[in-house]
């Protein structure tokens, strides 16, 4: 008897350390995911839907419409808050609704996607398994922080073109004073090891590569007011700013990471739904996408979406897509 039940003990602890520990290391190519490259490569960021059950999802497809169709993506990226007060029923919709273009889409958390009913987790096992267009995954229990920290291989004759990194920057920092939450140490290590990874397959070169999440980074600030004057070399290539900038208070040391290793030349973010701009910082852009719903606040002429267009000499250039809820055809 005393046997059985040490040995029920142990079995329970070992489920639990299961279902509650992200206690397990995977090799770096267990994170990654390929698309063939093709010439002038169409990546369309959406973000800050903020789909609801109580919402028109109807008019909110028509619109996106406009975009996705004016864009022609090869891939579809949305960078967060995609849903807030929304059923399993309305996310399945919207990963339907995304997947009859036929053409790769993914999806990164922002902090409102916490607040459905269903929870994270069940959300990225839906999508891990979704099947036909849908690239994302979601390693269970692993020893890396959030919920979707995945890479995408971009190929060409069988070797990695560019890379687009998609990254948690989680939700909401409930120590002490309420905010934003921040990238974790172990994502920016997971970050290193990816890139590190990358550059061994690619015989020492370094991979170039993008960044798509949901909360910018603490430098958020810093490139924004630097670009104003030019200091160290900052620049404001595009677009405005209307309102401020909301990043994590704590400052984990990504960004600083970023510069360090070499790779990520440009990231793109969404959260703030009154800011546009593109600013380069320190050799690497940031860029706000462009509200994509009108839900929540927005402004009537910052709607639509953005296009980044990865060339094959890996220069990056860029098409706004701005439309309004009044070019919908209702009939």
């Amino acid at each position: 008897m005393k046997r059985k039940i040490s040995a029920l003990l142990v079995s329970s602890f070992l489920l639990l350390s299961a279902c509650n520990g992200q206690n397990k290391t995977y090799d770096s190519s267990d994170y990654i995911l390929e698309l063939p490259y093709q010439e002038n490569f169409r990546v369309l960021q959406l973000t800050d839907l903020h789909i609801a059950d109580k919402d028109n999802q109807d008019l909110h497809f028509d619109f996106m419409d406009i975009t996705i169709n004016e864009s022609r993506p090869d891939l579809i990226v949305v960078t967060g808050d995609v849903f807030t007060f929304a059923s399993k029923g309305t996310a399945r919709r919207l990963c339907n609704y995304l997947d009859s273009y036929d053409v790769p889409w993914t999806v990164v958390f922002g902090n409102h996607d916490e607040q459905c009913l269903f929870s994270i987790e069940w959300f990225s096992n839906y999508l891990t398994n979704y099947g036909s267009n849908c690239i994302f995954k979601d390693l269970p229990n692993d020893d890396v922080y959030g919920n979707c920290n995945f890479v995408i291989n971009l190929m060409k004759n069988n070797t990695i073109h560019e890379q687009i990194i998609l990254m948690d920057t989680n939700r909401y920092n409930y120590n002490g004073v309420f905010g934003y939450d921040h990238v974790k140490q172990s994502q920016i290590a997971w970050y290193e090891k990816m890139v590190n990874y990358s550059t061994s397959q690619n015989g020492g070169v370094i991979v170039p590569s993008t960044l798509y999440y949901h909360i910018p980074l603490p430098e958020i600030n810093e490139a924004w007011e630097k670009a104003q004057t030019g200091q160290d070399g900052a620049t404001l290539d595009y677009g405005e700013k209307r309102e401020k900038s909301y990043p994590p208070a704590y400052n984990s040391g990504l960004f600083d990471k970023i510069v360090e290793l070499g790779s990520t030349r440009a990231m793109f973010f969404g959260h703030d739904h009154l800011n546009n701009f593109r600013i380069t910082y320190k050799g690497v852009t940031f860029g706000y996408g462009i509200k994509s719903t009108d839900r929540i606040y927005y402004a009537e002429d910052l709607m639509g979406g953005r296009t980044m267009i990865i060339h094959d000499d890996h220069s990056l250039t860029y098409e706004e897509h701005y439309h309004t809820y009044d070019e919908v055809n209702y009939d």
